[in-house]
């Protein structure tokens, strides 16, 4: 039935149904860890049974029918499946050639480009040279003839050669600043085909090498085409395996092992997926409560701050029961030691949570009812 607590009281109900979800994490995380080891070990069973098992297999010759048409329809399926990826390869290698050859000719552009700048470059580097050398042997001679001139009969020369020598000279600063802007251009023009030129580079690089490699991956499946296809075809039947059929001894015992390993190995994946499932809800859950108490303790601290009435909240049923969940939860998992030999067995006891009192809906439904109680309980404040 519904429970009315104080607003502190209230606070500490919601801290405490976290530590109780993060308690029983834990426990779930220790699970995980006996699984992943377990799987890991079953795994590397698994794939030796199925090494040992397919030439045997693939060898016998006189197989059950309902064996041999089994494993033919696998082989043929594995065929298509090697010849469609050897069709997409083609493709791919071809289009990472086109790729490479693309950048190829993009860097061959780029070098043309600037074989073509650099005449110019240097033909205007030239000339600014020359019209320098030629305004600073003007402003020699005006000089000369400066220093030649009378300082008081030829006080009026004197004056119209300087001013002649400074108009030489304001030329020579343009032509100093056009020489240094050609330089600077060429610097800037040899800087980005540079860098330009290594990231060509690194993309042709890189798209080599991405084609030789697709490109050996190809010839290692056309030259190995019926091989693979056997191999592949007879280790999927057996991977699908569920029940043994008859076969001639030893081929028969091999089966029975490989069944027995397939059940192990897919209790472990669904044991591991139910792990995972578990911990992604119950960290949410968890971090969702740690959020909803922050907002409540901040309305108690108000409460106690300004020495406000003193508040009361509704717990309601469905939350009240949907707590009550951890400490049965906690008791179901436990026991890792024993749960990490037994998935099947973990995924029986905890699927359930998952899909009924853990449920998207029960979820929202419960932070929806505790949001609801704590507004209700704030407008005793008016």
């Amino acid at each position: 039935m519904p429970k009315t607590v104080r607003l502190g009281d209230f606070c500490e109900y919601v801290a405490n149904q976290q530590r109780a979800i993060r308690s029983v994490y834990t426990e779930i995380e220790e699970v995980q860890f006996q699984f992943n080891e377990l799987h890991r070990q079953t795994l590397a069973s698994w794939q030796a049974a199925v090494r040992q098992t397919v030439p045997m297999l693939l060898d016998d010759a006189q197989l059950p029918p309902e064996v041999a048409q089994s494993l033919l329809r696998a082989v043929q399926e594995e065929q298509a499946r090697i010849e469609q990826e050897i069709a997409d390869l083609r493709g791919r290698v071809e289009a990472r050639r086109q790729e490479a050859d693309a950048v190829a000719a993009e860097a061959q552009a780029g070098l043309q480009a600037l074989r073509r700048d650099n005449p110019r470059l240097d033909a205007d580097e030239e000339a600014c040279k020359a019209r320098r050398a030629a305004i600073e042997q003007e402003i020699r001679r005006l000089d000369a003839e400066i220093k030649a001139t009378p300082w008081l009969t030829g006080l009026f020369r004197r004056r119209r050669l300087g001013r002649e020598r400074e108009a030489q000279r304001r030329l020579l600063a343009q032509e100093t600043v056009r020489l240094r802007r050609v330089r600077e251009m060429w610097q800037e023009e040899k800087r980005s085909f540079e860098i330009n030129q290594a990231e060509l580079r690194a993309r042709w690089d890189a798209a080599s090498a991405e084609a030789a490699q697709l490109q050996a991956r190809l010839d290692y499946l056309q030259e190995n085409l019926a091989r693979l296809s056997r191999e592949n075809g007879a280790g999927r039947y057996l991977a699908e395996l569920q029940t043994v059929p008859e076969a001639p001894e030893p081929l028969r015992a091999a089966l029975a092992e490989v069944v027995r390993l397939n059940q192990v190995r897919g209790e472990y994946e669904e044991g591991l997926r139910t792990v995972a499932e578990a911990l992604g809800l119950l960290k949410g859950l968890a971090e969702g409560l740690e959020r909803f108490y922050k907002s409540a303790e901040k309305v108690y601290e108000e409460q106690r701050q300004y020495n406000l009435r003193e508040l009361h909240v509704a717990l309601s049923d469905s939350v009240l029961n949907f707590h009550a969940l951890w400490p049965e939860l906690q008791a179901q998992v436990k026991d890792e030691k024993m749960l990490g030999t037994h998935p099947a067995e973990f995924s029986r006891r905890v699927r359930p949570a998952i899909t009924g009192r853990l449920s998207e809906q029960a979820i929202a439904a419960m932070f929806e009812s505790l949001g609801d109680a704590l507004t209700q309980a704030t407008k005793a404040w008016g």
